[in-house]
């Protein structure tokens, strides 16, 4: 069966973001948040296993600004939850890592089905 191209685009996003998040470039937060949107656009059943680790990060850290959404928050109060914030990125990593490689191999340049 094949996959559109729109599809594959996205599922090639995913394994871009997966990759920025083991190199560093992406906090495995905000990496897990944009794998979670993205889900649905790369028609993966409700369920996936290689994703629901990502919905989890995710759904556990919704309250924390990461990423460009920092920006809308006070100064005083970045501050205030940083610790939080790097006690749940240290968390997201040792979890993520292994799902990172998993959609990695899944949906890389050599995807398994």
């Amino acid at each position: 069966m094949s996959i559109e191209p729109k599809v594959e685009e996205i599922r090639r996003q995913m394994v871009q973001i997966a990759r920025d998040m083991l190199g560093g470039d992406v906090s495995f937060i905000e990496g897990a948040r944009l794998i979670s949107r993205l889900r649905w656009d790369a028609k993966l059943p409700e369920f996936d296993r290689d994703i629901d680790l990502f919905v989890g990060i995710s759904s556990e850290t919704e309250a924390l600004p990461v990423g460009e959404e920092r920006r809308h928050w006070a100064p005083e109060a970045l501050i205030r939850l940083q610790p939080e914030i790097e006690k749940a990125e240290r968390w997201a990593q040792k979890i993520g890592r292994p799902a990172c490689k998993k959609v990695i191999d899944r949906f890389g340049p050599t995807p398994r089905q």
